[in-house]
């Protein structure tokens, strides 16, 4: 089943949300989908049982040169711009129809909700929506305002999203909470089930750290060792290649003053668009 949709839907992350309610796990997910892979979708998932609901609109993409978009704009589902639609899916039809009706009607806290997102979560995202939809619709930074220092568990690592990597289909309200941290190492333990390999690279990957800004990327440090507040880094992965990559990469070490503020020998940085975040 893994390998089945890992080649068609050719996204880790959406195959396992599909495979979280084939299981059992979520009662309903919501993923996104090119219209041209609509149709074939439903044939591929036939097999399983799972109804698979289109929304009433396409979401056309908004491309941010420096990094991965979450954001889009809402264009006519009968509209010959291409686009992508959300896909709602489930074992209940009726559970799948309703997670459209609250998509459509802006119904943020009771979709997550039904999504089986946690409680204080679907507030966190509803509380700030208004703030991040009009920037990059990313709660990542959010979180980490609400979250205690830099060093968190790397089961609620969002961070790293945009390179198909995660254990949650929803923002954290906090990278140390618990309920995320729960339902994180559930999906870990399906995912190692499925495929033990798979599991234990993508628990590896998901474990180091991130320097993650709100418009100039995000990047990923290897090789890594940590004393204290210092770090030393053999290597850098990146969303982009700008100035804040070619320091980081010259660099190979950093102090953390705190979380939202580093200095290496090369640059500092610092502000509120700019985390620092530990995962192990």
């Amino acid at each position: 089943m893994l390998d089945e949709f890992l080649t068609f839907f050719k996204s880790f992350t959406k195959s396992m949300d599909i495979i979280y309610v084939i299981e059992g796990l979520k009662p309903v997910s919501r993923i996104i989908l090119s219209e041209d892979y609509f149709k074939s979708s439903e044939r591929v998932l036939e097999d399983y049982s799972v109804s698979i609901v289109p929304s009433d609109f396409k979401i056309k993409q908004e491309i941010d040169e420096n990094r991965f978009s979450n954001k889009g704009v809402r264009i006519p589902a009968n509209s010959k711009e291409k686009g992508r639609y959300f896909v709602y899916l489930s074992k209940k039809e009726e559970l799948a129809e309703k997670a459209k009706q609250l998509e459509a009607e802006a119904k943020h806290a009771e979709l997550g909700k039904l999504l089986g997102y946690p409680k204080c979560c679907c507030e966190f995202f509803e509380k700030n929506f208004p703030a991040e939809s009009k920037k990059q619709n990313d709660y990542v930074l959010a979180a980490l305002r609400g979250s205690e220092g830099f060093r968190f568990p790397f089961y609620t690592n969002v961070a790293i999203r945009s390179m198909d990597l995660n254990l949650l289909s929803h923002f954290p309200c906090n990278f140390n909470c618990e309920e995320s941290i729960r339902t994180a190492k559930k999906h870990l333990e399906l995912l190692k089930n499925l495929s033990p390999e798979l599991g234990e690279i993508t628990a590896g990957m998901l474990k180091g750290v991130v320097i993650y800004t709100d418009k100039k990327g995000i990047f990923l440090l290897r090789d890594y060792k940590i004393k204290g507040n210092e770090i030393e880094y053999g290597g850098v992965m990146s969303s982009v290649n700008n100035e804040i990559y070619d320091s980081l990469k010259r660099s190979k070490k950093m102090r953390i003053i705190d979380k939202n503020h580093i200095k290496t020998d090369k640059s500092e940085l610092k502000g509120p668009d700019i985390g620092i975040l530990i995962f192990s």
